[in-house]
């Protein structure tokens, strides 16, 4: 098993023993033996107070082992002392945190104006209108750039609205612009930098955050071979991806994006100074071009999330303005090198927005699955069945109604645990200084084991619910979403094998002789301390040869997730528990089950108002005639065309809603077919009588398309005038 390029690890390092020790601490091993212990997450908690809840019980035949007779006298006058140093440092954590400090703000007026800004993105199917309402809440300003550092509640707080609506694209298109894109010149930018996100916000710009590389996925960890070297000649940075391997993969956002943060290894004089951030313009503005050098493709159609574009780029010796180099660490001085404060430049720093972006994903996922299994019980209580004495309902039943009383307990204790770990965040992203690491692996643990009890308990729930999880609109539909988050941000794997390196490390930091102590001593951590122990020693002859570190591992795979989910077992037994500022609501809004695969076409400043030629038009609109159809794409330009070279159509369908962003297809679709006298079926089908009153009304064309909010708003107009 390769372990990649940890974000913040290199190769695990070797545990140095003399051979006393060595002998001593086999010995140990082998004679207190301890039975396989399972994780602890996915079972019920004791008990469930409101806010939060309790973790599992502790495993008391582990407690109560006794140490070695032979080691009993040398570590009786330490044990105390050992065993209370670990409790009072817990006491000190939690009683020093003073509960949550967030910036006040009026939450429910926060969750009306956010929610107002999205009631249309289930019903904007392909990622050319996604990005347009994206564009829309950006230029809003009811959630600013600034809000992650001013306001952290807030920016965490969108994120969980969005997952009660439902857990879609737009959710990773939204974090990616907030967190990923804006949050990386937030936090790593300097004054000047950071000072050009107010004219983005009002431009309503998109940008991308290109990491991920082809090479480097998910289950490799952080390795990037993009190369930024510097040229002293011209004083700029040239950009380049050496070979596909280095290509940009999986960059959401990255087709409609017109700005893009990209993470390159920064050369100078052709030292390498490891992954910096750059700022960079993709396309010549919304829609246009892009620019020279700069390659993007779709990655294709998905499962689920067609409303989000992903993208594969390449670069081609593409020159950047000094100034592109995100530098509130670094810099190019002199056409030097230089760090710009005490914090070092370390992928800790870089990857802030890493850890960010596993707290809004755990708690996305935790949410969606909580109002997924609300709105299967609401399902459930009207179900009717036939039991042996009559009619009953599919929630009475008692293997429905045993999932429905675990779910709610492992969701909410797990939501307590993340909620307490996102206040230690919101102070750290409020000072603007690093988490520390025993903060970094509580991040780690929250995202791991949120998608892991969504993933469980959803499918749970699937599995008892027959054939009413088949149908769209139940929210089973997005189930493949809790994958997406899985491996968004650092895949489930890599998480845990970075927990049980920051745990090898503490041992050699430690030293043999604690480590041992630690292993042998009765106390909650003792099957965690035995476990590291025994792995450290399993891959010490490895050194640093990673040929043989690699083999070492692949041989010990399963003991290296082991200990990773004891650490994550004591994470979640000693963490702080809270609860979210808003209650959770099931607000879920069926989405629309079309897609548009022309929706490239919509980017493009053409398709905003061009004239078409006769001999241009009429020989689609004939094509399009013949077939009986018209909706989605070219066959929408095609309705355009027509009006516009003035042909003649008859029994013309608009299958998809027209209520889209194209003013042109918009305004033409609707009058010519009022003028035309044809048929003309819209979905929703109360939109088109809507539109009609309203274009008679106005006695006028339409000068551009009404969004959803304002049709239903007229709707409500019509029906009570």
């Amino acid at each position: 098993m390769q372990c990649g390029a940890d974000p913040s690890n290199g190769p695990v390092p070797p545990l140095r023993l003399t051979s006393k020790k060595k002998g001593a601490i086999k010995q140990a091993i082998t004679t207190s033996s301890l039975p396989p212990r399972a994780p602890t997450h996915l079972a019920p908690p004791r008990t469930t107070t409101t806010g939060a809840s309790t973790s599992a019980a502790t495993n008391h035949a582990l407690v109560e082992d006794s140490p070695p007779r032979y080691l009993a006298a040398v570590l009786s006058r330490g044990a105390a002392a050992a065993a209370a140093a670990r409790s009072s440092a817990v006491g000190r954590r939690w009683a020093s945190s003073g509960g949550a400090s967030g910036v006040a703000f009026d939450h429910s007026a926060f969750t009306n104006d956010f929610l107002a800004q999205v009631t249309d993105v289930t019903e904007a199917t392909d990622p050319a209108q996604s990005s347009q309402i994206l564009r829309r809440l950006i230029k809003s300003d009811v959630l600013k750039f600034m809000d992650m550092q001013d306001a952290p509640e807030k920016f965490f707080l969108a994120h969980r609205l969005l997952s009660t609506v439902g857990l879609g694209g737009f959710g990773i298109r939204f974090t990616v612009q907030f967190n990923l894109f804006a949050g990386s010149i937030v936090g790593l930018g300097g004054p000047e930098q950071v000072a050009r996100l107010e004219e983005i916000q009002r431009k309503g710009q998109l940008g991308c955050f290109l990491l991920t590389e082809m090479q480097a996925g998910v289950l490799s960890g952080l390795i990037v071979e993009t190369t930024a070297d510097w040229d002293s000649s011209t004083q700029e940075f040239v950009l380049h991806t050496p070979d596909d391997k280095a290509a940009k993969n999986w960059i959401s956002q990255g087709y409609t994006a017109e700005l893009g943060v990209v993470i390159a290894d920064l050369r100078v004089d052709g030292v390498s100074h490891g992954p910096h951030a750059f700022i960079m313009n993709l396309r010549n503005g919304e829609g246009g071009e892009l620019l020279p050098g700069i390659r993007i493709d779709d990655m294709g159609t998905k499962t689920v999330a067609n409303d989000l574009d992903n993208a594969r780029v390449w670069f081609d010796q593409v020159r950047l303005p000094k100034d592109a180099l995100l530098n509130k660490f670094a810099d190019i001085k002199d056409d030097k090198y230089v760090q710009t404060t005490d914090e070092k430049m370390r992928i800790e720093v870089i990857g802030q927005r890493l850890l960010t972006g596993r707290m809004a994903i755990a708690e996305a996922a935790l949410l969606s699955a909580r109002v997924l299994t609300m709105k299967t019980e609401e399902y459930a209580k009207t179900k009717v069945c036939n039991g042996i004495n009559g009619e009953t309902t599919l929630a009475s039943m008692p293997q429905l109604a045993s999932v429905f009383e675990e779910s709610y307990q492992q969701l909410d204790d797990q939501i307590a645990f993340t909620a307490g770990v996102e206040e230690r965040l919101n102070e750290c992203l409020r000072t603007g200084s690093i988490p520390d690491a025993d903060l970094v692996d509580a991040i780690s643990v929250c995202k791991v084991r949120a998608i892991d009890v969504a993933i469980q308990r959803s499918h749970a729930l699937r599995q008892e619910v027959g054939s009413y999880a088949l149908m769209h609109h139940t929210g089973f539909e997005l189930m493949d979403m809790f994958l997406c988050c899985k491996f968004a941000e650092g895949d489930s794997r890599i998480l845990q094998m970075k927990l049980m390196r920051d745990r090898l490390k503490q041992v050699k930091k430690d030293g043999a002789g604690k480590a041992l102590l630690d292993a042998i001593m009765p106390g909650e951590d003792r099957a965690e301390n035995m476990a590291a122990l025994s792995l450290a020693r399993k891959l010490a002859p490895a050194g640093r040869d990673l040929e043989k570190m690699a083999a070492l591992m692949d041989e010990h795979w399963r003991e290296i997730y082991d200990l990773a989910d004891m650490v994550s077992d004591r994470h979640q037994r000693d963490g702080k528990r809270s609860s979210f500022v808003e209650p959770i609501v099931n607000r879920f809004w069926p989405s629309s089950s079309s897609y548009d695969e022309d929706w490239k076409e919509k980017l493009s400043p053409r398709a905003e108002g061009w004239k078409a030629s006769d001999d241009e038009a009429e020989p689609l609109v004939d094509k399009m005639v013949k077939r009986g159809v018209v909706g989605g794409g070219e066959r929408k330009r095609a309705v355009v065309r027509a009006a516009e070279s003035g042909c003649a159509i008859k029994n013309l369908r608009v299958e998809s809603p027209i209520c889209c962003e194209n003013p042109a297809v918009f305004s033409f679709s609707v009058q010519v077919a009022l003028e035309a006298g044809v048929g003309l079926i819209v979905y929703p089908p109360r939109y088109l009588s809507n539109i009609i009153v309203y274009l008679r009304k106005r006695k006028g064309p339409l000068e551009r398309p009404l969004r959803v909010g304002e049709l239903r708003a007229l709707e409500k107009s019509i029906r009570n005038p």
